[in-house]
């Protein structure tokens, strides 16, 4: 006489039998869902229709930073974007004096002698420079 063992599983509160194979994969994805809700949990992760339930408020607003300033960003990426037009006028010569000076924070005096001219020179180049790249922003 053998002894074969059952194998089910509930479905809407409904006992099925199903076979081992059936059973065992049912129970491998229902405990590889439980895993990955575990880990969401663990790294604060949520899923929208969560969201939706909590209250009257749209995601959007649930989800929305209110500190950061949207036309801000905006605007200082439109200014950024100006400059750089702006410095795209420049000689070469300008725009590699404004490069070691602003960008790659070199001194005057460094880049004086990568040039071989005197700091006192370099000063008034960038002086210069400067008011070429406010006069090129002005225009806009």
């Amino acid at each position: 006489m053998e002894n074969k063992k059952s194998y089910y599983i509930f479905l809407d509160d409904k006992k099925i039998d199903v076979s081992e194979k059936v059973y065992k994969e049912y129970w491998k994805e229902t405990n590889r869902e439980r895993y990955i809700y575990k880990l969401d949990k663990e790294n604060h992760l949520r899923f929208f229709s969560e969201l939706e339930d909590e209250d009257s408020r749209s995601v959007e607003e649930r989800l929305a930073d209110s500190n950061i300033d949207v036309e801000k960003i905006f605007d200082v990426k439109f200014q950024i974007e100006e400059l750089h037009k702006a410095l795209d006028r420049l000689s070469p010569e300008e725009r590699e004096i404004i490069q070691a000076l602003f960008f790659d924070e070199k001194t005057e005096t460094a880049v004086g002698d990568s040039l071989g001219v005197t700091q006192q020179a370099i000063h008034k180049r960038k002086s210069s420079i400067l008011s070429k790249l406010k006069c090129f922003l002005e225009e806009k």
